[in-house]
């Protein structure tokens, strides 16, 4: 999955037509409760694709029900537990974050925010802060 560009994102899903933007999503069907919440980070603008100028850094998140979790699609990877006890572990095939990722992409509803290099330390240091802190409030498996 490349990271999709500004213009192939410029269409979003509406929060307003839920059944239909399930509908749309009908492949993903089999995901369950998985799909609802999935389609929720989408449409609200959860699917984020960080990029640093002039370097052309790029990191993936997605705004989560306990906070930012950072996402890998082409590994895959992501940082919630869901990922590390089931995902990880055979019991799952992915979690909702990756599968918002998905939905964002085919929807063209990815949100791009732009920084400048010398914001990346930063910027970092707070995502990682944040996901220990997402651990923190998560339950595990």
């Amino acid at each position: 999955n490349p990271v999709p560009t500004e213009q192939e994102s410029r269409s979003h899903l509406s929060s307003d037509g839920k059944e239909a933007t399930r509908l749309a999503f009908a492949k993903y069907a089999s995901y369950g409760k998985k799909l609802d919440r999935a389609i929720g980070a989408a449409t609200a603008g959860g699917v984020k694709v960080h990029r640093f100028h002039p370097s052309g850094r790029v990191i993936l998140t997605v705004v989560g029900h306990l906070g930012d979790e950072f996402i890998d699609p082409d590994k895959p990877y992501c940082s919630c537990s869901h990922f590390f006890f089931r995902v990880l572990s055979g019991r799952d095939e992915l979690c909702y974050h990756l599968l918002s990722y998905k939905i964002a992409v085919e929807s063209n509803s990815v949100k791009f925010v732009d920084f400048d290099d010398e914001e990346y330390g930063q910027f970092f240091s707070s995502l990682v802060t944040d996901v220990f802190g997402v651990l923190d409030r998560s339950s595990g498996p």
